[in-house]
């Protein structure tokens, strides 16, 4: 019995070196190619969105999927602010660093000008504020210094974002824009939304205050009815090609914050994408007897949309998936992985488990509850038994610049795609 059990292990581990190469050189090869500055952060500025989906295509096409459609691709409309233009910001003719000394809020409209700004303190700004004082904020940029707001202080964090919330959505003291001063990392975002009044956060350690002198340049386009798409594949079941494994993976990042800075997503998640597309190629060349299906859901950084729209508009009957695995932030992996949703299948953890454990993939697999905050969410919805599966453990780069190929170690990538495969045999 041990002897079959190692023949198994070791049939597993050859076929995944033919997939990937010892080193990893297929993830890598994809990680890069999406991170690439010409796929402009994969979002909705200059096409990076659909520059992307078609690469993915290529890479369904080459290892001979059949498209889950008519083609490829599931289109559908969104709507969302970009920043194609100038952003520029100036303390006391001072430039910025775009990414590194600021962010711009991502539903923020534009606005150009030099500027007087009026200050105020957050502990301040979360009191009543003097009708007098209320005179002097009307048409004037607002900074405030919240680097008194931690994340450590939960109740702290939640009121202070309920205010910045009102001031950006219903502008209560009639200011031109808000700027916040924070000791927080800066995280980028992406939104379908537009704020009333621009909003900036400015790092501490940029901030050399008083400013007499606050020059803004930063030019928004909001786009309506944008076309992006998700891209979806299947390779067909040999005895029940109706019933189906999905595995799922959104391609799509913050795209850029200006012309001449763009956010990479190495880990979220071009990594999810190349284990996505590494296991496309493996079961292309090994069939199984239910279809096993492939999803890359574009919209997952601006609310799950290319998911929500998917399980909408299901190209497959979603009561003929057997089980449904999202893959997302999987480009690190010291401490193992997380398995959300782990506890309402238990049945599928476990299975999971008893695989880890006899094929030592992962050095640890976490359970985690149900958590509506990846691609997994609107199926589970649905009534679909899904995981949504990340790494832990290495690099905290996160919706910022550091979020580079040239920094992500995939450690547990090859562990984690044979746990996945293994996992997908057994069904």
């Amino acid at each position: 019995m041990c002897i079959f059990r190692f023949l198994a292990v070791l049939g597993l581990w050859l076929s995944g070196l033919v997939i990937y190469g010892q080193d990893t050189s297929y993830p890598r090869q994809v990680v890069d190619r999406l991170c690439d500055k010409k796929m402009h952060g994969r979002g909705y500025v200059r096409r990076g969105d659909l520059k992307a989906a078609e690469y993915i295509r290529k890479q369904f096409e080459a290892d001979g999927l059949r498209p889950l459609g008519i083609d490829f691709f599931q289109s559908f409309p969104v709507n969302l602010t970009t920043f194609p233009g100038s952003m520029n910001i100036a303390l006391n003719k001072r430039r910025l660093i775009p990414g590194r000394d600021f962010l711009v809020d991502p539903a923020s409209p534009g606005l150009q000008g030099n500027y007087t700004p009026v200050y105020m303190s957050a502990s301040d700004a979360l009191n009543d504020i003097s009708d007098s004082f209320l005179v002097k904020l009307r048409n004037k940029i607002l900074i405030v210094d919240a680097r008194s707001i931690v994340s450590d202080k939960p109740e702290q964090k939640r009121l202070w974002n309920e205010w910045k919330n009102r001031q950006r959505f219903e502008n209560p003291f009639a200011l031109l824009g808000l700027i916040e001063v924070t000791g927080e990392r800066l995280v980028f975002g992406t939104s379908a939304q537009l704020s009333v009044i621009p909003c900036i956060t400015i790092k501490a350690d940029a901030f050399h205050g008083p400013v007499n002198s606050l020059d803004i340049h930063i030019e928004n386009k909001y786009i309506r009815e944008y076309k992006t798409r998700n891209v979806a594949g299947f390779v067909p079941g040999t005895v029940c090609p109706d019933s189906f494994l999905v595995y799922t993976a959104h391609y799509d990042h913050l795209g850029t914050m200006g012309k001449n800075t763009y956010f990479p997503g190495a880990n979220d998640n071009a990594s999810g994408t190349a284990m996505l597309l590494g296991l496309a190629r493996y079961f292309s060349r090994h069939p199984q007897r239910f279809s096993v299906v492939f999803i890359g859901f574009t919209g997952e950084e601006a609310g799950l949309l290319g998911s929500g729209f998917f399980a909408d508009h299901p190209l497959v009957s979603l009561s003929h998936v057997k089980f449904l695995i999202n893959l997302d932030l999987v480009g690190t992996g010291i401490d193992g992985i997380t398995v959300v949703n782990a506890s309402e299948f238990p049945d599928q953890f476990n299975l999971l488990s008893d695989l880890n454990d006899s094929g030592r993939f992962l050095i640890n697999i976490k359970k985690r509850g149900k958590a509506c905050n990846s691609d997994h969410c609107p199926f589970y919805a649905k009534g679909v038994p899904s995981f949504f599966i990340y790494t832990l453990g290495g690099i905290a780069a996160y919706h910022d610049l550091d979020d580079r190929p040239e920094t992500l170690p995939l450690t547990a990538f090859e562990g984690l795609t044979r746990l996945l495969i293994a996992f997908g045999e057994k069904q």
